[in-house]
């Protein structure tokens, strides 16, 4: 996704005039940006609290709509003029719009050139790797006898070389684990979760 420092100010749009323009609560575009985040890694701009200040509006609307759930849309735009905020002068939000739909182009062509990855898909993948190294590292204990040996007969001389070695054993050890991880792995995203539906 792109960054809040690579997207033009005119898609950072505030929850306010996000639920304005679509004619929702602001708790529900609240709700709906958090969850676009933390799942789908929606860019967002925030003030020194860690408060939502901005959202890039274009990866809202184009996220909102892959992972939406239909059974609570929002209500229907009426005109294109009413996408923008209401304040806007007609010239301004002729620009926002372009600015928006250059934005909402911008990441479909990202998304077809698999230039996006699945936030939860790679999460995943990190743990999994994190894990591996772990294993490997939690292996170390094993080589206290070599190591104690070597200091007995060439001391601190044979603790480095000993310590070479075992680190090289670990190097070897992990790359064997990452290539399994990355021959296990599906040559492309499974279909994203379904969306919760309130019971």
């Amino acid at each position: 996704m792109t960054t809040a420092v690579d997207a033009p100010r005119t898609v950072m749009w505030s929850v306010s005039q996000i639920a304005e323009r679509d004619g929702v609560s602001r708790q529900a575009v609240s709700k709906k940006v958090k969850t676009l985040v933390e799942r789908h890694g929606l860019t967002v701009e925030r003030d020194g609290q860690g408060r939502i200040q901005a959202v890039n509006v274009a990866e809202y609307d184009h996220l909102n709509g892959r992972y939406g759930d239909p059974s609570k849309a929002q209500v229907p735009r009426k005109t294109e003029a009413q996408d923008l905020p209401k304040s806007e002068s007609y010239d301004e939000a002729l620009r926002q719009k372009t600015w928006h739909e250059a934005e909402r182009r911008r990441i479909e062509l990202d998304e077809l050139k698999k230039r996006l990855v699945r936030v939860d898909a790679l999460l995943d993948a990190i743990a999994r790797v994190g894990e591996d190294i772990v294993r490997v590292i939690d292996r170390l204990p094993n080589a206290t006898d070599d190591l104690a040996a070597a200091v007995a007969r060439e001391g601190a001389h044979g603790l480095r070389v000993g310590l070479k070695n075992v680190a090289a054993k670990m190097r070897q050890d992990v790359a064997q684990a990452l290539a399994a991880l990355a021959e296990s792995a599906p040559a492309t995203d499974e279909a994203p979760p379904a969306p919760e539906h309130a019971p």
